[in-house]
């Protein structure tokens, strides 16, 4: 064998080189971070797709309730004697009577107190703490009084912010949904603490025919 041919078999055979070994394993680390970057980032997007499925069920459902109790605002009453109003034969609809504010529709008969489970359930438990709640704001509408604008806000935390912590509240132990029904966190002015779901509907006297 000539000395050419032996030097080629020496290149052909020889090993990997710690370089080598070295730049291979980077470039895999390199790999590997983005995609587990981008599973960390289909996981979020998951999780805030399906909170946000679920608060809008959640205000389907609000708007739901409000759209039936319409249809017991009616004339005249059920005897015949007397004209009918919302504060005979409703729950949430009296309330434009009281207030245009915001108010968490709670019910202690009903087991019903404006805040959801993680699955958009109610929860009779009444702890205050969500993970889902509910306020409503009524405004009648139109000289007549005929016309409810009935608006429904789902909210929950932010990712990262936990219930009871300082920036929900100057007083840390506040609930989420808030103790007081009628006095419920002011959420749209915290964008960077809460996410907020709208849904407005127009609720008509149900007047006979």
């Amino acid at each position: 064998m000539s000395i050419h041919g032996l030097a080629r078999n020496r290149i052909g055979s020889r090993g990997t080189t710690v370089t080598e070994v070295l730049m291979a394993i980077s470039v895999l680390a390199i790999g590997a971070a983005g995609i587990f970057s981008l599973q960390k980032l289909t996981v979020v997007a998951n999780r805030d797709a399906k909170n946000l499925e679920v608060a809008n069920q959640i205000a389907r459902t609000w708007i739901s309730r409000l759209q039936s109790e319409a249809l017991k605002w009616n004339y005249p009453a059920a005897d015949g004697l007397v004209p009918e109003d919302l504060n005979t034969d409703t729950v949430w609809l009296k309330r434009v009577n009281t207030t245009n504010a915001w108010f968490r529709p709670s019910d202690g008969t009903l087991k019903i107190f404006g805040e959801h489970d993680a699955f958009g359930n109610d929860d009779p438990s009444d702890s205050h703490a969500g993970p889902y709640c509910v306020n409503l704001r009524l405004t009648r509408i139109g000289n007549e009084g005929n016309l409810i604008r009935a608006e429904v806000r789902v909210y929950w935390l932010r990712q990262g912010i936990q219930s009871g912590s300082a920036q929900l509240s100057a007083q840390p132990a506040t609930p989420l949904c808030g103790v007081n029904a009628d006095a419920p966190p002011d959420v749209d002015a915290s964008p960077d603490v809460y996410h907020v779901v709208h849904a407005v509907t127009g609720l008509f006297k149900n007047m006979p025919k």
